[in-house]
């Protein structure tokens, strides 16, 4: 009889031994506590950065003319605009946390379209008008007005001696060529600084109802002059001309 021993312990060691087993880490319950510190510490990250940055950002709001604003204007939630700018120490500015008080006051200095508007434009101490000057009321008729003429704008008004009443012809031409014989030395002919107030335009004739900022010493000749349709009004640089 023939023995198979050998042969079979042949195949047996021939056969491919069993992989080791392999754990794979944080499959358990430890790895949800790892990723939760890692998110735990990336949240406490971004909100340590989002304060840094506010805390370098020195910026503040303040408010700002939404449009160009003459002194003595009665200011409305319109006119005003909240702007975060960097404000250097020293520098006046009113800021957003009084829009409520501003709504209302009279501006005592005249504010461009987009310039801060200061403390000193609010107050006891902001009296309109200030000391020698006069605010003159005119009705102009069509022709003795530029029709871009807006409030806050600085213009020369042209008195003319002895001109026929409603002899608005000629419009701007004629108000500028007034204006350059008035500064030749013309008889007849002066014409006084002045900065518009306020503008309302009449839809029935075209006129234009007018508030006039001037120096106190000529609002008499200057009202005399509107109330006889002797008065033309002149836009001019608001560096100075007249």
């Amino acid at each position: 009889m023939t023995t198979m021993t050998g042969t079979r312990g042949s195949a047996a060691e021939a056969r491919p031994a069993a992989p080791p087993t392999v754990r794979l880490l944080g499959t358990g319950p430890r790895r949800w506590r790892w990723l939760g510190l890692g998110v735990a510490i990336m949240t406490a990250g971004a909100l340590a950065g989002v304060v840094a940055v506010e805390q370098l950002d020195t910026r503040q709001g303040v408010l700002v003319a939404g449009s160009d604003l003459a002194a003595g204007q009665v200011l409305t939630a319109a006119d005003l605009e909240v702007a975060r700018i960097s404000v250097s120490d020293g520098v006046s500015a009113l800021t957003e946390d009084r829009l409520q008080e501003a709504v209302g006051s009279t501006l005592a200095v005249p504010v461009p379209e987009g310039g801060v508007l200061p403390e000193t434009a609010l107050g006891a101490d902001a009296r309109y008008p200030a000391a020698g000057e006069a605010v003159v009321g005119a009705v102009l008729a069509p022709g003795r007005f530029p029709a871009s003429l807006q409030r806050g704008a600085a213009v020369s008004v042209v008195l003319v001696e002895g001109a026929p009443a409603g002899s608005g012809g000629g419009g701007a031409q004629s108000g500028a060529a007034a204006g350059g014989a008035a500064a030749a030395g013309d008889s007849g002919v002066t014409a006084y600084p002045a900065r518009v107030q306020s503008v309302e335009l009449s839809t029935a004739d075209g006129s234009a109802n007018v508030e006039l900022l001037v120096d106190a010493q000529v609002a008499g000749q200057v009202a005399a002059a509107a109330a006889a349709e002797q008065a033309t009004v002149v836009q001019v640089s608001p560096s100075g001309g007249s």
